[in-house]
Order: structure tokens, then C-alpha cells, then sequence
């Protein structure tokens, strides 16, 4: 990489630093606030809560860096079919010394692209049919160079532990709701099976199964009404649990998020500077920028639910939902996990001034 034509911007590193450092002090000191919780109801050491945070660290061996949804078709970029795509990743890993990424195509016209890590496995690039038809190949290779950027940084992966180790205690409401979901599904499978199709509230729609007149009524008489009162008792016992639990973790979970997304938007303008390095090229990434920012299909509501997850990992944030466009509010500055697109631009830029001293 070209990392001498480029002053180093100790300024991002202390930003990042510092925001790894209000990520870890509030969440010791919500694990201090349910220690003394602990010791008031039960007399338990208040120190005890400052280890919970630390079986976030534990779960997030299980964890990964995101996964695509089952509901949007992904394919293999297949070497003979994307010769050009894989030989510009290969050129990028050349230049950065990084192995070699899966590459996969997803199938929808958002001009985007993504990475993704699970551990034990090679890393993913992921960019659609979007990316590939609006852009030219010089802004292809910088928009790569972009998401091999954050495999080098192992973003996927500190993002995740980063939210899990600051999220863990904030999301005991979720176990809850676990326990309720698994309570009626399994209720709801024992009634389809008595021939009735109910539907667990938080599950997906199967069939029920076809029974004789004479059973279907023995069924309906004795089993069914059982079922049905079981059932109850535990949307009665859980549902306020879990109402309770959300709304009394809405407060302390806004700090949380601000630093989250706060982080998250100086890994994006890490990743842009490590681009920039890597191809020599800031240019070219600052018009990829703005020809995806510009350039933003109608999509159906249904079809931006269905990619709102891929949102917080993706080069760029998805429109709005009700206007089909960017926004640039206040809330998005704050709760983005993306930079502007502007302020990115305006880096890039200066990166392109420093290049041509």
C-alpha cells in the first residue's frame, strides 16, 4: 500500500480509542448498577455484576459478524463468469497482503456492497447486481478496496463484540421473549396437530393436519380447550414481562446506541482512508460514493424491510423508507452507522490533496 504518500490521521485513532473506552466504562458501570441491585435484593457482592458483561465476551465466540438473510437470492461470483470482478480483488489482496475473500453476487438493483465474517470461515464480499451495472471499473475497484478494508481491521468481528459486550445487559427482556416464543410454538404445534391451524405469534405459517370427523370432535373437546387455556396463561404471565422489561431498558440502551453508531462511523471512514491507501486512487472512491448516493432505485416497502438488515454493514445506508431517498436529519448524525456522505467526500479529498504533494 502507498501509506507514505499519506499523513496519518491520529486524529481518527484517537476518536476511535476514545469511543472504545465510553463503550467499556458504561458498560462496567451498568454491570456496577445490577451488582448493587444484586446485593440490595439478595446481598450479593456488587462486583459480581461486573463479570456479566464479560459472558457477552463468551457468547460472542458463538457469534458472527453478520450472515446474508435467507430471503434475498445470493450466488457464488463465479471465477469464469466475474473474471474481471475477481481479478481486481485479487490485485487488491496483492497489494495488502490479505488472503483471498469469497465473493458472491446478491440479487436485487441496491447498488451496494458488504462484508461479512463468520469465525472459522474465509471472509465474504458481498455486492449486487446494483453496484455492478452503475458503476465504472475504476469506482468498482475502490468501493472493494473499501470492504477489504474492513476485513484487514476485522470490523465485522469487533463490531460484533463490540455490541454484545455492551448490549448483554441491556437485553435480558429478549431472553424472556425466547422463553414465551418457545412456550407457544410448541403449544401451537399441538393444536395443528388436533387439526387446528394456529399460528404462534413469532413464527412462520405451517399447515394443520387433516383428522377424521369423529376425531377432529373428540379432539376439539378435550385437547384443544386445554391447549387453549395454557396458552393464555402464558401470553398473561409473559406478555407484561417482557412490556415492562422493553420499556425500562429504553433509556439506558440510547448511550449505548449513541456510542455504537459512533463507532461505527469511524470504522467507515477508517475503511475509506484504507482504501485510499491501498489503490492510490481517493477519487475514485469519492465518485462511487456519490454515484451510489445518487443513484438509489424505488423500491418496494416489503423489498426494504427485507434489506433494512444489511443496512449497518453495507458501504451505504438504505433510503428512507417513506420517501425512497437519504436522510440527512439529526437523528441519522447521531443514530447513523454511516458517516454522510459528504463529510466522507470531503476526506477523501483531502487525501487527494496529500497524494498530489
Amino acid at each position: 500500500m502507498t501509506t507514505g504518500r499519506f499523513q496519518p490521521d491520529r486524529r481518527l485513532t484517537i476518536r476511535i480509542a476514545e469511543t472504545w473506552v465510553l463503550l467499556l466504562l458504561i458498560t462496567a458501570g451498568y454491570g456496577a448498577l445490577i451488582g448493587l441491585g444484586l446485593q440490595h435484593l439478595w446481598g450479593w457482592p456488587w462486583w459480581i455484576g461486573l463479570f456479566l458483561p464479560a459472558l457477552a465476551v463468551v457468547a460472542y465466540r458463538g457469534e458472527d459478524g453478520g450472515v446474508l438473510p435467507k430471503h434475498l437470492t445470493v450466488l457464488d461470483a463465479d471465477e469464469f463468469q466475474y473474471s474481471e470482478l475477481h481479478a481486481a480483488i485479487d490485485r487488491l489482496c496483492a497489494l495488502s497482503n490479505t488472503p483471498m475473500p469469497r465473493v458472491k453476487i446478491i440479487d436485487t438493483e441496491w447498488p451496494n456492497a458488504l462484508t461479512l465474517q463468520v469465525p472459522g470461515r474465509r471472509p465474504v464480499i458481498a455486492i449486487t447486481w446494483g453496484l455492478l451495472a452503475t458503476t465504472e471499473e475504476a469506482e468498482l475497484e475502490a468501493v472493494l478496496a473499501h470492504e477489504l478494508a474492513h476485513i484487514l481491521h476485522r470490523d465485522a468481528k469487533l463490531m460484533t463484540f463490540a455490541t454484545q459486550i455492551s448490549t448483554s445487559l441491556l437485553t435480558l427482556w429478549i431472553y424472556v421473549a425466547d422463553v414465551f416464543n418457545v412456550a407457544d410454538e410448541a403449544l401451537c404445534r399441538r393444536a395443528r396437530r388436533c387439526g387446528h391451524g394456529w399460528q404462534a405469534l413469532f413464527a412462520d405459517d405451517s399447515a394443520a393436519e387433516t383428522k377424521t370427523a369423529m376425531r377432529q370432535a373428540l379432539l376439539d373437546w378435550t385437547v384443544v380447550p386445554l391447549i387453549g387455556f395454557l396458552r393464555a396463561i402464558a401470553i398473561l404471565l409473559f406478555f407484561p414481562l417482557i412490556l415492562v422489561a422493553f420499556v425500562a431498558m429504553l433509556p439506558p440502551a440510547l448511550p449505548v446506541t449513541v456510542v455504537l453508531t459512533r463507532l461505527g462511523r469511524y470504522r467507515e471512514y477508517a475503511a475509506d482512508r484504507t482504501a485510499a491507501m491501498m489503490t492510490a486512487q481517493p477519487a475514485a472512491l469519492a465518485a462511487a460514493l456519490t454515484r451510489l448516493s445518487g443513484h438509489m432505485p424505488a423500491f418496494p416497502k416489503k423489498e426494504l424491510r427485507n434489506l433494512n438488515t444489511l443496512s449497518s454493514m453495507s458501504i451505504m445506508p438504505l433510503p428512507d423508507e417513506k420517501t425512497g431517498k437519504q436522510t440527512h436529519d439529526i437523528v441519522d448524525r447521531v443514530l447513523g452507522w454511516h458517516p454522510p456522505v459528504q463529510k466522507r467526500i470531503d476526506r477523501l479529498a483531502d487525501l487527494t490533496r496529500d497524494l498530489a504533494q
